[in-house]
């Protein structure tokens, strides 16, 4: 091509191009040198940091008809987004006093409740009186009525995971308060929507097709992940671990997000692996580390201890170390796995 021709070739493709910006189009050929939105990075939310900061904003910031809750979100330092924690799903953690109540209400994302202390609270989904003990997981999956009280003496947290990001990306994210009342009266006992979805199962005892919120109770996930280890099962890669089913399926916890609990033996390393999707941990008990990188040749460690959080991105090669050499490590995690299942995007390698 000569200088003359090559020379009007540019013109004719800056002005090209000049068109396609003023209509609000791009061509595949401009798409050289864009860059890509940064993920999410691999991060520890120190507890030592959290629980001062939950503590003194349960003494001044008042819960009322603008906050309608009292939380602090745990914020990915690469993500500029309301509920950053990933780009799908947030995790913040709630703080109730004695005497306080969250008005009932629902939305289109669904919620992870996962109870970390507290004694006398209870929130009240779809009419059923779920009391929240330590290690207790609720479940309330999209459009579902649920608001909290506490009742005891002594403030409650709870860590809590919502897919607003998603919901909010998609152009889908609704919110209702309870009719009439502030909060929805209780008509069903504790633990109502678990055991009728159970091996023995009445077909008028549900109304309507589901999903349902469920709660998990500690103390019967507890001793089944103690079963599983003391019988010497496990996994490579996580150990000894349980996912939360919905007994109405047997399909993941809910269609957006996945939760599961998992036991690192005393002094147990697993092997590294990773996948798509991201997952949200709480250390429920004892102290490791992780080695994480984007590549096996550019791991960091980064520990943690009891009830801190962290973060793994999606595509990050990982692995856990229990640093202790008589005590278990436990930790609780939700993903976002189901979502990616879903549309076909979930991949692993180890």
């Amino acid at each position: 091509m000569s200088d003359g021709n090559r020379s009007d070739v540019e013109q004719r493709l800056a002005e090209l191009n000049d068109n396609v910006r003023k209509a609000s189009l791009r061509g595949a050929w401009q798409r050289a040198g864009r860059a890509r939105e940064p993920g999410a990075s691999p991060w520890v939310w120190r507890w030592k940091d959290i629980l001062p900061s939950i503590t003194e904003a349960g003494e001044i910031v008042p819960i009322d008809d603008v906050m309608r809750m009292r939380t602090i979100g745990l914020v990915n330092p690469s993500q500029v987004l309301p509920f950053g924690t990933t780009r799908t799903f947030g995790v913040t953690i709630q703080h109730l006093n004695p005497g306080e109540t969250t008005e009932s209400h629902r939305h289109t994302p669904a919620s992870i409740y996962f109870t970390i202390q507290g004694g006398g609270v209870y929130t009240t989904a779809e009419g059923e009186q779920q009391f929240m003990e330590p290690g207790d997981l609720l479940v309330q999956p999209s459009w579902t009525w649920h608001g909290s009280q506490n009742t005891g003496g002594t403030p409650a947290l709870w860590l809590t995971a919502m897919d607003i990001s998603l919901a909010d990306y998609l152009g889908a994210w609704f919110r209702e308060k309870y009719p009439g009342e502030r909060v929805q009266p209780f008509t069903k006992a504790d633990g109502y929507h678990l055991r009728r979805m159970g091996g023995l199962r009445s077909s008028a005892a549900l109304e309507g097709e589901g999903p349902f919120p469920v709660k998990y109770p500690w103390r019967e996930t507890l001793e089944t992940l103690e079963e599983l280890a003391a019988a010497g099962e496990g996994d490579p890669h996580d150990a000894v671990v349980l996912d939360y089913a919905n007994p109405l399926d047997g399909g993941p916890t809910t269609a957006t997000l996945g939760c599961r609990v998992q036991m690192l033996r005393p002094g147990e390393e697993t092997v590294s692996h990773r996948h798509t999707g991201n997952a949200i941990y709480h250390v429920v008990q004892g102290s490791g580390h992780m080695k994480i990188g984007g590549s096996k040749t550019e791991e960091e460690v980064l520990d943690w201890g009891q009830r801190d959080c962290f973060v793994i991105p999606s595509w990050y090669w990982h692995r856990f170390r229990n640093d202790s050499s008589a005590e278990p490590v436990i930790l609780f995690s939700v993903n976002d796995r189901p979502l990616l299942e879903s549309i076909g995007l979930y991949r692993e390698e180890g």
